[in-house]
């Protein structure tokens, strides 16, 4: 089922297959754990508080991370590798299933969003909770009026399953895959990638 593409950054690249795999579309994230760091010496590496500006309306600032879905950071945490974004992502979208090793908070901005595992659907204006551990598939409603917009803070990493009952291990996500892949982003786009750093607590 070809799904209609909309504009700010995030793009449908092929036929959404509605029998769903993992969602990830071979963007992300990577599949064995990796030693890389944030690639900050120490004495560059900020531990004071800051505040940072997302501009929904700017298409280079969305990072594409799955099919029909991106993303906007606003922080990378290099002790937990927790991680702070803006996801947004197209009527009918989704992100795999996976679940968190540390708790999530969310708060919905635009459009309709569930998880395939609960019977609630968030809206503008919803906010969330989850515990650690809860395996779930988040999917942005066919009938969303427009494109969800959510940010969620984070509090570790994340583990994509390879199916959504008794799932093994697929893939493993976590704010430092998420900066590395902003930083790609950024070069590709021609965005100065030292405005990350400022990112990295």
């Amino acid at each position: 089922m070809l799904r209609k593409i909309y504009g700010g950054g995030c793009h449908v690249w092929k036929n959404i297959d509605p029998t769903f795999d993992s969602g990830l579309d071979g963007h992300m994230p990577i599949t064995a754990f990796s030693n890389f760091t944030d690639g900050l010496d120490p004495n560059r590496r900020s531990r004071e508080h800051f505040i940072t500006n997302i501009n929904l309306e700017d298409d280079r600032l969305w990072v594409p991370y799955a099919n029909g879905v991106c993303f906007q950071p606003c922080s990378f945490n290099v002790t937990s590798g927790g991680f702070s974004v803006v996801l947004k992502g197209l009527p009918g979208s989704m992100v795999g299933t996976h679940y968190h090793v540390g708790t999530v908070h969310g708060y919905t901005i635009r459009g309709h969003w569930r998880y395939l595992e609960h019977d609630w659907i968030a809206k503008p204006g919803t906010y969330i909770y989850e515990p650690a551990g809860e395996a779930h598939t988040l999917v942005i409603t066919e009938d969303s009026p427009e494109p969800m917009v959510t940010l969620f803070v984070v509090g570790g990493g994340l583990i994509y399953l390879d199916k959504a009952v008794n799932g093994g291990f697929a893939a493993y996500e976590d704010g430092f895959t998420l900066l590395e892949l902003t930083r790609k982003h950024y070069r590709e786009t021609g965005l100065d990638v030292r405005q990350l750093d400022l990112l990295v607590r």
